[in-house]
């Protein structure tokens, strides 16, 4: 059991290192058993095939999917006082994962990038896992003329096309340094800043 763990690992591993250093276009079953210096064979038997593998990758490296559990806790336990604060924790976070992570970075890149039926269903599973929690605010702006998903749209657009600007081009975006503290933490403020405004907005409504 320890060996097959050890090498699944393996695998998901050399997953990363490839589209790391090749891109997405690149993965092939034989280049990733190649990598991981495992049997090809093992690819189907431990996770049914290459896409069930990148799959397995993604679900480890992408925000709405690792915290999907977590997230779910989160709406049972009703931990938070209300909507508001739950849905602006979520995105901050959001903002500060992806700010750090380089394969996420890439995962979006891919996404936007390749027509992929793949990437297109892990999409489809993340669109699942916020539905979930844009259903929080419904109560709160059903009667208002705010439009919180096309908020929530804009606030995750916003923070993907920032980072990777940035990332990729260098430089500060509409005069933020998103590569220092200081720049990170304006922007998670300013999210705060955009869920409070929409839910009093909502109130005045």
């Amino acid at each position: 059991m320890k060996d097959k763990e050890k090498t699944k690992r393996k695998l998901i591993w050399a997953v990363g290192e490839i589209i790391r250093l090749e891109g997405f276009d690149s993965l092939t079953a034989s280049k990733v058993a190649r990598k991981a210096e495992v049997d090809r064979k093992l690819i189907n038997r431990y996770f049914g095939g290459l896409n069930s593998l990148i799959e397995a990758y993604v679900v480890e490296n992408d925000y709405w999917m690792l915290f999907a559990d977590h997230i779910n806790d989160i709406i049972k336990s009703h931990s938070y006082p209300g909507s508001k604060e739950l849905i602006t924790s979520i995105l901050q976070n959001q903002f500060s994962y992806f700010v750090t992570e380089k394969d996420m970075q890439r995962l979006i890149l891919w996404e936007l990038t390749a027509n992929s039926p793949l990437m297109k269903s892990i999409h489809n599973a993340r669109e699942s896992m916020g539905q979930k929690f844009l259903e929080l605010t419904d109560i709160h702006f059903k009667e208002s003329n705010v439009n919180f998903r096309a908020i929530g749209a804009l606030v995750v657009g916003g923070i993907y096309y920032t980072v990777l600007h940035t990332i990729y081009n260098g430089g500060k975006f509409a005069d933020l340094d998103i590569n220092t503290e200081e720049g990170q933490n304006e922007i998670i403020k300013t999210i705060g800043h955009i869920v409070g405004w929409a839910y009093k907005e909502a109130e005045n409504t």
